[in-house]
């Protein structure tokens, strides 16, 4: 795709109704990185370069139909698109900031494993505790280990990495950049015993991005390893958010709802590919929604939410959740296991219509396809 030359695309849904989409188009010999999606609704186009001279093109779009087609147009521009998404690094910190305003710092540095905190909605209201990292008056000061959004296990070969008996070490910062659309960060982690025996490498990515229905966190993980490494069956685990004290069921203010229609203290173990908790901070309508993608080990996850606010998933656990017994997850020597989730912090309290849309674009995005340039 030439400077002056616009690329023609084929946008079209998988027989669902798809929410909050981050769609991508890879083009070949791409040379501009100043696009846009015209129509009646301009957006940023981001690119990412390969070395081969490929592209992937990503933009946003907020609601796509179950079959619908639509055909739009990517257009190059003279003007920089405006860095939407901005990072900062320091030493021990990368801070992700929407327009200049802070929405999370992931901390790399100095602490028992990597995490956000904290992430904040457009008014600047908190969606996570501020304790252990960042007090608050009244805040409850249970689990300390419960910092922000995280990942932890608490038996990876028999070792309890959840209690920060062991560490999850960033070993390299691959990526941290900005841009137009969103902002990505990449690690290499080594997971450690409690010794500093070395467990398993993982490959982190954070993608952060805001649709029309709130502000959004991407993770991706591959995990390798040279030799067998088994996640064992306990609830301990895995990717988890403490959310405010005022969101909390046994509060009385808050409320959890699954896929299937659980609510509250029976979503407790529940598999679903969604889960939903959602309340009020500052008097402000708050959720967080909690997406599975079907290509994950154990897809539908069952669901560690508790009324006390701890909102996490269980993928590999069974029996903790009075499950049937499965064989244990494993990562094997030229096996990697790659693992996704989305997480979207709602200034609303959506109906279940809402989310399952949402989770229909994470889970069944809208392709796009080439058609003229």
């Amino acid at each position: 795709m030439g400077e002056e030359r616009s690329l023609v695309v084929r946008l079209k849904g998988l027989g669902f109704s798809a929410r909050s989409c981050l769609v991508r188009l890879t083009a070949k010999n791409g040379d501009s990185d100043r696009i846009r999606r015209s129509g009646e609704e301009e957006r940023p186009v981001q690119v990412d370069r390969q070395p081969d001279g490929t592209a992937t093109l990503y933009w946003i779009e907020d609601q796509v139909g179950a079959q619908e087609e639509r055909l739009i147009t990517l257009e190059p521009v003279q003007v920089p698109l405006v860095r939407r998404v901005s990072l900062i690094r320091d030493s021990n910190r990368i801070g992700v900031f929407f327009d200049r305003a802070l929405f999370t710092r992931y901390w790399i540095q100095e602490v028992a494993k990597p995490f956000c905190f904290p992430l904040t909605l457009p008014s600047g209201t908190w969606l996570v505790r501020g304790f252990p990292v960042e007090p608050k008056p009244g805040d409850s000061t249970d689990h300390p280990h419960h910092t922000g959004f995280w990942v932890a296990y608490g038996s990876v070969n028999g070792n309890d990495l959840w209690s920060d008996h062991g560490k999850i070490v960033v070993r390299e910062v691959l990526d941290h950049t900005g841009g137009p659309v969103f902002g990505r960060i990449r690690t290499l982690n080594e997971w450690r015993a409690r010794d500093g025996t070395f467990l398993c490498e993982e490959e982190r990515e954070l993608v952060f991005w805001e649709s029309a229905d709130g502000r959004i966190v991407d993770l991706t993980m591959t995990f390798r390893s040279e030799s067998e490494v088994t996640f064992g069956d306990t609830k301990e685990g895995f990717v988890a958010i403490r959310i405010p004290d005022s969101m909390r069921v046994d509060r009385g203010r808050g409320h959890i709802l699954n896929a299937n229609g659980d609510r509250d203290t029976a979503a407790w173990g529940k598999r679903a590919p969604w889960c939903l908790y959602y309340g009020f901070v500052n008097g402000e309508k708050a959720a967080i929604l909690f997406l599975d993608h079907p290509d994950n080990v154990g897809f539908p996850t069952p669901w560690h939410v508790r009324d006390y606010g701890l909102f996490a998933n269980g993928p590999f656990c069974r029996k903790d959740f009075g499950l049937p017994p499965e064989p244990l997850v494993k990562v094997l020597p030229q096996k990697p296991l790659r693992l996704r989730y989305r997480l979207v912090l709602m200034s609303d309290h959506p109906d279940r219509e809402v989310v399952q849309e949402i989770w229909q674009g994470f889970a069944h995005p809208p392709v796009a396809q080439l058609v003229s340039h």
